[in-house]
C-alpha cells in the first residue's frame, strides 16, 4: 500500500509528519514488510520544507561560501523577496538539472595528502537539504544500531563507547581496522537508487533528482560524473550510509542477529549458544561514515573475515578493500587508530583483566595545536579595535576548547593535553605581550568564567578599559569524562527519542517555527506591498523564530497575542545594515496597538509607568534611523 500525506503547513506539522514516516517505517520493518513512500515530492517542495532547509544551511559557517554560480545565502537568497525565493526552489525541483560543482582540496587530518571537497550550488544545496529533510526519518528507522557517522543524535563518542564496551565484555582483542579504497569517489550510482528503492523511496521524481546530483559534474574536469557522491554535498553522508546499509545488516546478520533455531529471550544466551556452534566466527562491526573495525576472537578469524568482506565489498557494491590499510591489530600489544583516537587495552583491575588506554592520535593533535599556534601568532600583526581583539582571542579559545571537548573521553586526555598546554601558553604569552598582556590567575579573567573559575593557574591576560580582563585558555584546562554508551530508543523522530536526548545532554531543543499563526500577518503585508528590502526572506523566516522565542507575548505589555491578526513583529533598530538587520535579536513580538504606540510618537504617560517606560525603551533605539 502506497503512503498518502497530509502536506505540512508548519513548522510543527513537519516534525509531526518526520516522526509518522520514522514510525510507519519502525512497524513496518518489525512486521518484516517494506516501507513504500510515494509523493514525497509534493512534501519536499512545500514552503515549510523549503523554510527549514534554508535556516538550516544558513547557520552553517560555510553558507556564504560561493559556488560556480557566485551566488551566496545572504545575497541571493535572505536578502531577495520572499516569494520569488519560494517559488524559484519549487520552479528548480520540477525540471531539476544541478549546476557544476566547484571542487576544492583540503588538509587530511595529521596526513600529507589531501581530501576534496565538492562545493554545490547555494540552490543545489538548497534543494538537497530539502530532500534530506523528509527522506532522512525513513531511513533513519531502518539504519544499523552501531553505525554512528553523520547521524542525528550520534557521534564520535559514542563509536568509542561502542568499541570499549565489546572489548570488556566479551575479552575480545584482535580487531580489523577496515579501509574502503576511495569509497566516496566509487559508490555505483545504479545501485545506490535501487537500495534507496528498497528502503522505502519509491517516487521516481525524488530518485531522478538524486541521480542527477550524483551525476552532477565538476568545472574544470569533468562534465558528468559516472561514479562517486561528492564530498561536500549536505546529502552525500545520508547516502553513503544507505549505500553501506547492506554491508552493516550483512555483518549483523553473520553473527549479533544470527537467525537461530530457538528463540532466546536473553542475548547473551543466544550468542553462548553460537560460540558453542563452533562454525560460526564471532564479528562486532562498529561504523562511523567509511570508517569502521570488526571486534573478533582471533587472528585466524580476522583473516578470515578480511576474505569474506572483500568478497562481500566486491560482488555486491563494487567497492575494493585496501590490502595497504586494512589491518590486524592486537589491541593488547598495539593500539588501532579509529575516528582521532588511539586505542589499546593494558593489564588492569577488570573482569577480563585488562582496561583501556585511549589517547589523541598524535598526528591529528599535532595538526591542531600547529593551527592553533599560527592563530595566536596572528594577534601580534593585528591592529583591530579592541572589540575585534576580544573576537579573536575568544575564537582562539573557542578551538582549544573544541579539542578537549573532543578528546575528553580518552583515558590519558589529561596527560596528553599538558604536553601541549605549555607550548600554547607561551605562545600565547609572547603574543598579548605587545598588548600588555600579564600572566592573570584564569579565576580572576572575565572570559570562559565556567572553566576559569575552577582553576587558579595562571594565563596570559589583557587588561581592558573598566577592569575587563581577557584571557588565552589552558589546554591542560580538562577533566576525564566517563563515556555513555548510545540508548538506541534516542531519535530526533519520536517525542520519546526527543526526551532521552534532553535528558541526555539537558539542553532542549529547537521551537518550531509558529508558521502557521503567522501566516495573517504574512498576508497584511503582502497586500501593503512590504515584500522587498527590509521586508526581505530573512524577515519572515526569523520572525517566526522571533514569535516562538517571544513564547507569543507581546513585549511591550507582556500580555500573550491570541488572534494572529494581532501579532506584528517589530525591528527594533531598523536601520542596521541589510546582514543584521532580520536577525532574531533585531526583531520583537509585540500587539498591533503596542507597535502603533512605539511609533507614532504620542505621549502615553497616563499609562502604567513600565508600560510606558517600555515603548519609550523601544521608541529610543528607533532614533539611529533618522
Amino acid at each position: 500500500m502506497v503512503q498518502q500525506f497530509n502536506y505540512p503547513k508548519s513548522e510543527s506539522e513537519l516534525r509531526s509528519l518526520q516522526d509518522k514516516l520514522f514510525g510507519e517505517t519502525k512497524t513496518k520493518i518489525q512486521d518484516g514488510n517494506v516501507p513504500r513512500f510515494k509523493g514525497l515530492l509534493e512534501v519536499i517542495s512545500s514552503e515549510v520544507v523549503i523554510l527549514s532547509a534554508i535556516h538550516n544551511i544558513k547557520a552553517n559557517k560555510g553558507s556564504q561560501t560561493p559556488g560556480t554560480d557566485q551566488e551566496t545565502m545572504r545575497k541571493n537568497i535572505l536578502e531577495q523577496d520572499y516569494q520569488k525565493v519560494i517559488g524559484r526552489v519549487q520552479e528548480t525541483l520540477q525540471h531539476y538539472k544541478p549546476r557544476l560543482i566547484r571542487r576544492e582540496y583540503i588538509p587530511k587530518p595529521g596526513k600529507q595528502e589531501k581530501r576534496p571537497l565538492g562545493i554545490p550550488t547555494i540552490l543545489d544545496r538548497i534543494i538537497q537539504e530539502c530532500i534530506k529533510i523528509v527522506i532522512e526519518p525513513i531511513l533513519e528507522a531502518q539504519f544499523y544500531k552501531h553505525s554512528y557517522g553523520f547521524r542525528p543524535m550520534r557521534d564520535t563518542h559514542m563509536a568509542m563507547a561502542r568499541v570499549t564496551d565489546l572489548t570488556h565484555k566479551t575479552g575480545y582483542h584482535w580487531i580489523i581496522e577496515g579501509d574502503i579504497r576511495k569509497f566516496f569517489d566509487k559508490v555505483n550510482h545504479t545501485i545506490l537508487i535501487k537500495k534507496l528503492w528498497h528502503m522505502g523511496i519509491r517516487d521516481r521524481r525524488v530518485l531522478m533528482i538524486i541521480r542527477e546530483m550524483l551525476k552532477t559534474g565538476i568545472m574544470g574536469e569533468l562534465k558528468e560524473n559516472p561514479l562517486g557522491t561528492p564530498q561536500g554535498g549536505i546529502i552525500s553522508p545520508l547516502l553513503a550510509n544507505v549505500y553501506l546499509h547492506s554491508f552493516d545488516q550483512w555483518i549483523a546478520r553473520e553473527w549479533e542477529e544470527k537467525t537461530t533455531k530457538y528463540s532466546y529471550a536473553n542475548q547473551s544466551k543466544k550468542i553462548r549458544a553460537l560460540k558453542n556452534s563452533g562454525r560460526l566466527k564471532p564479528a562486532y562491526l562498529v561504523r562511523y561514515a567509511d570508517d569502521w573495525v570488526l571486534i573478533t576472537n582471533s587472528k585466524q578469524n580476522a583473516e578470515k573475515w578480511i576474505r569474506k568482506i572483500s568478497t562481500y565489498l566486491d560482488s555486491n557494491l563494487k567497492l575494493t578493500l585496501s590490502k595497504e590499510k586494512t589491518l590486524i591489530t592486537n589491541i593488547r600489544v598495539k593500539p588501532i587508530h579509529f575516528i582521532g583516537f588511539s586505542y589499546k587495552v593494558v593489564k588492569g583491575k577488570s573482569r577480563t583483566g585488562y582496561v583501556t588506554r585511549t589517547k589523541p592520535i598524535p598526528e591529528r593533535l599535532d595538526t591542531k595545536i600547529i593551527e592553533i599556534q599560527k592563530d595566536i601568532k596572528a594577534i601580534k600583526r593585528m591592529n583591530d579595535s579592541k572589540e575585534e581583539l576580544i573576537h579573536t582571542i575568544n575564537k582562539i579559545n573557542s578551538k582549544i576548547r573544541g579539542i578537549i571537548q573532543y578528546y575528553e573521553i580518552a583515558t590519558w586526555v589529561n596527560i596528553e593535553m599538558r604536553k601541549y598546554s605549555q607550548l600554547i601558553q607561551y605562545t600565547a604569552y609572547k603574543a598579548l605581550k605587545k598588548y600588555g598582556g600579564e600572566w592573570t590567575p584564569a579565576n580572576l579573567v572575565n572570559n570562559l568564567t565556567s572553566v576559569h573559575s575552577e582553576y587558579t593557574t595562571q594565563i596570559p591576560a589583557i587588561q581592558f578599559s573598566g577592569g575587563l580582563m581577557i584571557g588565552i585558555t589552558n589546554l591542560g584546562f580538562c577533566k576525564w569524562k566517563r563515556n555513555t554508551s548510545k540508548n538506541q530508543n534516542e531519535t530526533p523522530y519520536s517525542e520519546t527519542g526527543r526526551n532521552i536526548y534532553r535528558k541526555r545532554t539537558r539542553k532542549g531543543l529547537p521551537l518550531a517555527r509558529a508558521d502557521d499563526i503567522l501566516s495573517l500577518h504574512y498576508s497584511e503585508l503582502i497586500a501593503q506591498g512590504k515584500t522587498n528590502k527590509l521586508y526581505n526572506f530573512e524577515y519572515f523566516l526569523n520572525r517566526a523564530y522571533a514569535f516562538s522565542r517571544d513564547c507569543g507575548k507581546c513585549r511591550v505589555c507582556t500580555e500573550q497575542i491570541w488572534s494572529p491578526r494581532d501579532i506584528h513583529i517589530h525591528h527594533i533598530r531598523p536601520y542596521l545594515p541589510m546582514d543584521e538587520v532580520n536577525r532574531v535579536q533585531n526583531l520583537a513580538t509585540v500587539h498591533r496597538k503596542c507597535h502603533q504606540a512605539i511609533h507614532n510618537h504620542q505621549n502615553y504617560g497616563h499609562l502604567d509607568r513600565k508600560l510606558w517606560k517600555k515603548i519609550k525603551d523601544f521608541r529610543e533605539k528607533l532614533i539611529g534611523s533618522s
